[in-house]
């Protein structure tokens, strides 16, 4: 993952996703990995990048070779990334439930499947126990 370091050289953190992905085209990085970047929350150095990249590009893709690998997991139905979501979320007042937490995320500008699975969540404490319930949520079958 040297790539994403030489990439980033210069970052002056905590930066957030649209900064990296801007500071990683200026150095030349490639579409995939600026893309990736840009659905990053704030970070604080270089290991939250590393931490935060590893779920989006690692992802679950079975065999094959990393660099081929960079698409998102292509599920049946949405797939929405951790980061995302939680930008969606920002400014939660939890603990909150499915219909409180999509209207928020409406009005941060998420999409439509976003907010229709979110609309699905119980009652929710916190971040991780939306994405808890989103991920059962979005392994479900399309267009419940």
């Amino acid at each position: 993952m040297t790539e994403v370091q030489r990439v980033l050289k210069g970052a002056d953190y905590p930066m957030d996703g649209d900064q990296l992905a801007a500071l990683a085209k200026k150095n030349g990085a490639d579409d995939d990995l600026v893309g990736a970047l840009k659905g990053l929350g704030e970070v604080d150095g270089p290991n939250g990048v590393m931490k935060q990249l590893k779920g989006d590009l690692g992802g679950s893709t079975p065999g094959g070779n990393k660099s081929d690998q960079r698409e998102y997991k292509d599920v049946e139905g949405p797939a929405f990334q951790v980061n995302e979501v939680q930008k969606y979320l920002k400014g939660a007042d939890y603990p909150m439930d499915g219909k409180e937490l999509a209207a928020l995320a409406e009005k941060n500008g998420a999409g439509d499947d976003l907010t229709g699975a979110l609309k699905g969540v119980g009652r929710a404490n916190g971040p991780n126990e939306v994405m808890k319930q989103l991920k059962d949520h979005l392994g479900g079958k399309p267009g419940d």
